[in-house]
């Protein structure tokens, strides 16, 4: 499209990680011209993200759900967890959307763009994205930077079947008060451990309704696990359940460990699961998300180039990527060492680590509390391979 206008930037792909880079790069008061290109092939109706943070962030406040404790379990012990200075949050799609609006809405500039992306193609003027329109004609944008949810035109990532969280959620109803708003169940292994370490969690919205889940780091080549009768057995035995109604559904699959994330091309920069933002060791996403996107927006408004603004630490890459080849090899020492790190540390303390923002002395506090020789081997291992 010789000629044509540039755009400051477009989004490909408005979930999770398109529309929360939007709201920061409008909060930050960069960019007059900044397009979201979404097919809407997977409505937000249907989505739900959790997160836990201190309240600082800028969607935070977006939460459908705010929670300030954790319940943790397993055979024989269980345990509350207060979790401030975190809350853990839940936002549906549609309240996602709405604070994302809001947000945009003092910007007319920022719009969205109904499409399909095909291709992007860098030259020494920006970046030309092919996309295709809702009636299917083909169609062209010319943008001086591109962040990428989707990948148009590149291979589709190949996951690892061994290192999967496959799950099944049931929102249920009951006519007695038997769940408890306020508290999440982050943790319970009192499920059925036959097909690889398993929890359920559950999170409540009103005594009689919530979403109870169950979620099993799946084991190599195991057929689909029977989630709707152990989610029965569990409602029955663990939450006294008898009598429920399951109102609806949400089930899938999450890979934990794919290729390697994209990396940044010039003007085309990866975001959401493409650059590596799905937690390996626990498949949380959304917080690493905000951080992004936060750290995107700070590197444009003061004009650096924002390809670096996505740390990734490689000593927690090693333990998510050691804990993964437990999960494999050893499921029952696997679950032993989440065991251990739940029930012998403060819940500040555990939902720092997992976000990667332990300080030093902190790190070595956990590490005493927790069965390191196999899991230390097991990181060893990891790290040997790469030097090699």
């Amino acid at each position: 499209m010789p000629g044509a206008a540039t755009v400051d930037a477009v989004i490909v792909g408005a979930g999770a990680a398109g529309l929360s880079l939007a709201a920061h790069l409008a909060a930050a008061g960069w960019g007059d011209d900044v397009l979201l290109l979404d097919d809407g092939a997977q409505p937000l109706e249907d989505r739900t993200w959790a997160w836990w943070s201190t309240g600082g962030g800028l969607l935070d406040r977006a939460a459908s759900t705010v929670i300030g404790a954790a319940d943790v379990a397993g055979d024989g012990w269980a345990r509350r967890l207060p979790l401030a200075p975190y809350a853990y949050r839940v936002v549906t799609g549609p309240d996602l959307a709405a604070a994302v609006a809001r947000l945009l809405a003092p910007r007319p500039g920022y719009r969205r763009l109904p499409g399909t992306a095909r291709s992007l193609a860098v030259d020494d003027t920006g970046v030309q994205v092919a996309y295709e329109d809702p009636d299917g004609r083909a169609r062209a944008v010319r943008a001086r930077w591109v962040f990428d949810s989707v990948g148009p035109g590149a291979p589709t990532p190949v996951p690892d079947p061994e290192a999967r969280l496959d799950f099944l959620g049931l929102h249920v109803e009951t006519d007695a008060d038997v769940f408890e708003p306020g508290v999440v169940t982050l943790m319970d292994f009192r499920t059925a451990q036959d097909d690889g370490v398993a929890f359920v969690y559950a999170v409540a919205a009103s005594a009689r309704s919530a979403l109870v889940e169950r979620t099993v780091y799946a084991a190599p080549d195991a057929p689909p696990p029977p989630h709707d009768q152990l989610l029965e057995d569990y409602l029955r035995d663990v939450v006294g359940a008898r009598d429920h109604r399951i109102v609806s559904r949400e089930d899938g699959s999450i890979p934990l460990r794919s290729s390697p994330p994209a990396h940044p091309m010039g003007p085309v920069l990866p975001v959401g699961a493409r650059a590596g933002m799905i937690k390996a060791g626990t498949g949380y996403a959304f917080g690493r998300i905000q951080r992004h996107s936060a750290a995107i927006a700070a590197a444009l408004a003061a004009g650096r180039y924002p390809g670096r603004a996505a740390p990734h630490h490689r000593w927690a890459r090693t333990q998510d990527a050691a804990l993964l080849r437990v999960m494999r090899s050893d499921p029952d020492a696997a679950r032993a060492f989440l065991e251990a790190m739940l029930t012998r540390n403060p819940g500040p303390r555990i939902l720092a680590f997992l976000d990667e923002d332990l300080p030093p002395r902190e790190h070595l506090r956990l590490y005493a509390t927790l069965p390191l020789p196999r899991f230390g081997r097991a990181c060893a291992s990891g790290s040997s391979r790469r030097s090699r």
